[in-house]
């Protein structure tokens, strides 16, 4: 009997009884061919095809195991929880504005979750820090986070509609690879918060990015109630709209120590 036909056997062998050689092995040892141009015996093929079909079995395994845990973001979270989304980090240290449209009060080298202290006065305070959830759609997978507190401060004097220009183009330097687009915090969205979540304060005023008359821009007071002014240093929200793509792979920590959902 030719040897391909003593390696179509053996492989046969394999193929009814599982990966194992037993008696054939000391028989294909003797038995050579050419593959590729080169002489190789029936024992290398047999394995090289277990090495294989191992590694196939691991990564079948590894596949499995990973759509387990993976699921989309929408999916999981509720409203006002938190997520590990990374805007980034700040670079030089900034003063509190104190002019007309100035952005400030942000510390040197900080991660852009973390919250200016104060921007108004100093008896209205927040400690918050890092990216709650602020909506979501499970048909379309969209997920709307929100700064937990204020990363940094805005002083409106006279022109609303030039603020609210200001307001959201800042937002868009929150962005990162899981976001699809940013804007300033709205007044639709801080009505839009249901009584029993504590999402819209923060402990101290923050602008939204809605006109008045007068040249005022609409404000969320520190205990939550909205209201319109000028003038003033106030804290700013930016809101990130993340991509229907983003997944978890479920809850861990943020940069902050909160309990969050993890991206993927």
């Amino acid at each position: 009997m030719g040897g391909g036909y003593l390696l179509i056997i053996i492989i046969l062998l394999v193929v009814t009884n599982g990966i194992t050689y037993g008696v054939t092995s000391i028989q294909s040892e003797s038995v050579s061919y050419t593959k590729d141009g080169k002489l190789t015996t029936v024992k290398n093929a047999l394995d090289e095809l277990i090495t294989k079909s191992s590694k196939v079995d691991d990564l079948e395994k590894k596949v499995t195991d990973y759509e387990k845990k993976v699921h989309y973001l929408a999916d999981k979270v509720q409203i006002g929880e938190y997520v590990a989304y990374d805007a980034g980090t700040w670079g030089d240290a900034t003063g509190r504005p104190t002019e007309q449209e100035q952005f400030g009060g942000n510390a040197a080298h900080t991660n852009k979750g973390a919250s200016v202290e104060w921007c108004w006065m100093s008896n209205y305070k927040t400690t918050l820090q890092g990216w709650r959830v602020l909506s979501k759609d499970e048909k379309t997978k969209t997920v709307t986070i929100v700064h937990a507190g204020q990363p940094e401060c805005y002083k409106h004097q006279t022109d609303q509609n030039n603020s609210i220009d200001k307001l959201n183009n800042r937002a868009n330097e929150y962005k990162n690879s899981y976001a699809e687009s940013a804007h300033a915090m709205t007044e639709e969205e801080a009505r839009g918060i249901e009584q029993s979540n504590n999402l819209r304060t923060t402990g101290d005023c923050y602008w939204l990015a809605n006109a008045y008359s007068s040249n005022n821009l609409v404000f969320v007071n520190m205990d939550g109630d909205i209201g319109h002014y000028n003038g003033r240093s106030y804290g700013f929200r930016p809101v990130i709209v993340l991509k229907s793509s983003v997944l978890t792979t479920g809850e861990g920590r943020d940069s902050f120590g909160n309990k969050a959902w993890i991206l993927a």
